[in-house]
């Protein structure tokens, strides 16, 4: 599972003078249990730190008077007045158990508790708080904290050892703090500067904090998590609370002259989407003054157990309350692994009338200065505004000790030869590979379970593809690959070999260069997800000859670059000379009394071939533009989001006649229109609308149509733009054509409420696909259409119940099974 970041917030002390002195000291309750992440800040202002998980606190303070306010959810908030003058201070603070008062009230069979009338006034409150503030500004510091607490021995066939990476007391496997200016407008400008990173046992590399993702307001209607819920979660003050969730008064207590009441929050049902535990509201401005609420995995979230969310705000001034820290708790369990991790932040130095320049705001939402990994100790020791726990400060002499022992030759050599072991096991199902560390390079061969396959064309073959890639460092990130693929057929005896190579050298501008060459056996429909292993076991088993394949001899060169942020551009040529292949077995493991179709496409009674040997020249471009893409600008790469807006693509293929004896000559163009709409509890919805059109058709051959990704087996990718029931071949078409393709993925809205069915945790899947093709045969089928009614696990594994009709009545159903491999990113694709 992928979660988009743990992060531990903490608030950033400023220096008023010149002459800094050092407050430190410790938070314990009457019992003298000491109290993590107590808030510590001075009165009236959002300038403070926040204690550590052992209740220890620092901070740097000029010379002057201050009152220090201590506040922790479940306490009563202490404040105490200091002195500094020229001598650090200690300061040792005890907090009381906070008691609440029940507000007096008429109790009879149908009096409603006073929780509800507090929470209808807080949700009809709710869009005021939500946009009171129309932008600001604050410092960040973020610090994330992950712990393994057990592990199998082995995972997939292979053996689990961490070795020296995870510290076998603390079991902390990772750990990175942070320093950032976080900005924000209404309703969606962020932009964020990261000005110092450490990751513990990398001293090279920067922070995946994102001080951004920690702001998690619960005035908005639906939580969202990061990927952990299709659908998010609904606040407990959402305009719908009412229908999720039921509400206790636990009682009242006073702060700063002010009645807080504590409200526990109860779901209705315990499967929903929805939260448990107790927010506080305050008094008369029906504010949230605090809270603290968790989820478990009844709201259907995969590997996490537990996720509980704190939050504590404070006034920066009379109308403007603010997020003061924020901390994730949380277990995880996945195949055997377990872990914990703590997410604690704090927000301070805010400025809510901040005057941000003209065009301040843009697509770069998080950029990571270049020295950001670049402080020292001295910096960090001055700068981090809470003390590190014993664990904490262990981890990082130990591993950033280790890192210098692991960056050595020597290091790096005896790892590789552990790790370069051959392995049968390893090479059947994923290959085998020999790596260089020191060197940057990798030199490996694909597993042996692609390697052996069998084909009407071919009988039994064996491939080998060999890979070599040697990257550049990690300052200069970039690789040059060599690809060769070598093929022999043992019924037709005869080989084809190809070698490519591809330079990816601009990590900014996703700049990357192919340059291929060779002969290679291909697939008339080159759109077409066809497994060989797939094909094979249907060839053998059920004597049904799907792939229909031709050899072709290629050169071929292609680029690829960003031109301008969200504006990616790519341009090629090819030269084929393709090259018809008849049937050459009729070998078969079971004979279920069928003959094998020919290897024709189009006349599959007849073993003629149906074409000649023939030339093409082609030139293609195509543009993909995602509009407003946003992005992080790291020191030494680029990385996108998926944008909010429907992306667009734009192709362009000409065919010319006469270039190194060409026999085509033709011009196609297409668009297509994709995107994915969040529902909110609904689930969301990913389309895809395409539009051809063969300009010019005057010499085509028939793998230069336009194919449909059609599929003939019980085994699917799941492509959104597949179709699960449909010939591979028997509806390509070298005119106009429409293709749509959608899915509608509930994320358990149904399921989740059937009992033997909730713990499984699927997610349904609605889909629809249809086509519409002009042909000169005017008898040919134009349009088609596909429903299907699925279930997914993981958003990996995958079954379909399909239905197909055509326009002339006829109809069809099949199953589907499979693993959702090709989940495309959105880039056009220029690997080959």
């Amino acid at each position: 599972m992928k979660i988009s970041g743990y992060f531990l917030l903490i608030i950033i002390f400023c220096c008023f003078s010149a002459s800094a002195v050092t407050v430190t000291g410790t938070v314990k309750d009457v019992q003298n249990h000491r109290i993590p992440f107590c808030s510590v800040y001075l009165m009236g202002t959002t300038i403070g730190t926040t204690a550590n998980i052992e209740g220890q606190f620092a901070f740097e303070i000029g010379t002057g008077d201050y009152e220090v306010v201590f506040r922790s959810i479940g306490y009563k908030l202490s404040s105490r007045k200091i002195k500094v003058e020229n001598e650090n201070l200690e300061l040792n603070i005890i907090l009381e158990t906070e008691t609440y008062q029940l507000k007096e009230a008429v109790i009879n069979a149908s009096s409603e508790d006073p929780a509800y009338a507090i929470i209808r006034k807080a949700i009809r409150l709710r869009k005021k708080y939500l946009d009171e503030v129309d932008s600001y500004s604050c410092r960040s510091y973020v610090k994330s904290t992950q712990k393994l607490v057990d592990h199998p021995k082995k995972f997939l066939g292979q053996v689990v050892n961490f070795g020296d990476q995870l510290d076998t007391v603390s079991r902390i496997f990772y750990l990175s703090e942070s320093v950032a200016n976080l900005s924000m407008q209404k309703p969606d400008k962020v932009k964020e500067e990261m000005i110092s990173s450490k990751v513990s046992g990398n001293s090279r590399s920067f922070s995946f904090n994102k001080s951004a993702d920690m702001l998690v307001s619960f005035y908005q209607n639906l939580i969202y998590l990061g990927s952990l819920t299709n659908r998010g979660l609904v606040s407990p003050i959402s305009s719908t609370a009412m229908l999720y969730y039921d509400y206790r008064l636990e009682g009242t207590f006073f702060q700063n002259g002010e009645t807080v009441n504590k409200i526990k929050v109860i779901p209705k049902r315990k499967h929903d989407p929805v939260f448990t535990g107790d927010i506080y509201i305050l008094d008369d401005s029906w504010r949230i003054h605090s809270l603290d609420l968790f989820i478990t995995k009844d709201q259907q979230v995969e590997f996490i157990d537990t996720l509980r969310i704190s939050e504590t705000y404070i006034p920066v001034e009379k109308n403007a309350w603010m997020l003061m820290n924020c901390e994730f708790n949380f277990e995880f369990s996945a195949f055997g692994f377990r872990g914990k991790g703590i997410i604690l932040g704090v927000f301070s130095d805010y400025n809510v009338h901040p005057d941000f320049p003209k065009h301040f705001f843009d697509n770069e939402v998080l950029k990571i200065n270049k020295d950001a990994n670049k402080k020292d100790t001295v910096y960090w020791d001055n700068e981090r505004p809470v003390p590190l726990t014993v664990e904490e400060n262990r981890d990082y002499i130990k591993r950033d000790s280790l890192f210098v022992n692991h960056n050595t030759r020597q290091y790096m050599d005896s790892l590789d030869r552990i790790n370069n072991k051959f392995s049968f096991t390893e090479y059947l199902f994923q290959g085998y590979g020999r790596e260089n560390t020191y060197k940057h390079t990798f030199l490996g061969i694909s597993p042996l379970i692609q390697s052996i396959q069998f084909n009407t064309a071919e009988g039994w073959g064996i491939s080998l593809l060999g890979r070599y890639v040697k990257s550049n460092s990690k300052e200069k990130p970039g690789s040059i690959a060599v690809i060769a693929d070598s093929r022999y057929g043992f019924s037709n005896t005869h080989f084809n070999g190809n070698i490519l190579f591809r330079n990816y050298y601009n990590a900014f501008r996703q700049s990357v260069y192919t340059i291929a060459a060779g002969s290679e056996v291909s697939d008339f429909n080159g759109r077409a997800h066809f497994a060989p292993l797939v094909n094979t076991g249907y060839t053998l088993l059920a004597k049904k000859n799907y792939l229909k394949i031709y050899e072709r001899r290629f050169g071929r060169i292609k680029h690829k670059m960003e031109i301008t942020n969200g504006f990616v551009m790519v341009a090629g040529a090819e030269y084929a000379d393709r090259i018809p292949l008849a049937n050459t077995t009729d070998f078969a493991w079971i004979n279920p009394g069928r003959s094998y179709l020919s290897n024709d496409p189009l006349h599959a009674e007849t073993d003629s071939l149906h074409f000649k040997r023939n030339q093409s020249f082609t030139i293609d471009v195509a543009a993909r533009i995602r509009f407003r893409q946003k992005y992080i600008m790291r020191p030494y790469n680029k990385s996108v989001y998926p944008s909010k807006y429907p992306e667009l693509t734009f192709g362009y293929v000409k065919a010319i006649p006469f270039v190194a004896g060409s026999d085509v000559e033709y011009d196609l163009v297409n668009v297509t229109v994709k995107d994915e709409i969040r529902m909110g509890l609904f689930g969301g919805i990913n389309y895809s609308i395409s539009y051809g059109n063969f300009l010019r058709s005057k010499k085509m051959e028939f793998m230069d149509f336009h194919h449909f990704n059609g599929n003939k087996t019980f085994y699917s990718d799941f492509s959104l733009n597949d179709f699960a029931l449909l010939d591979y071949y028997r509806f390509a078409t070298s005119r106009d054509y429409v293709e749509l393709h959608g899915e509608y993925n509930m994320g358990g809205l149904i399921l989740n409420k059937i009992p033997f069915l909730r713990k499984l945790k699927l997610s349904e899947i609605v889909g629809a696909h249809y086509f519409y093709a002009s042909y000169s045969n005017t008898s040919f089928v134009k349009n088609y259409y596909e429903t299907s009614f699925g279930i997914e696990k993981l958003r990996l594994l995958r079954a379909d119940f399909v239905l197909g009709f055509d326009s002339k009545g006829k109809t069809q159903t099949g199953f589907v099974i499979g693993l959702k491999l090709n989940i495309s990113d959105g880039s056009i694709d220029i690997t080959d």
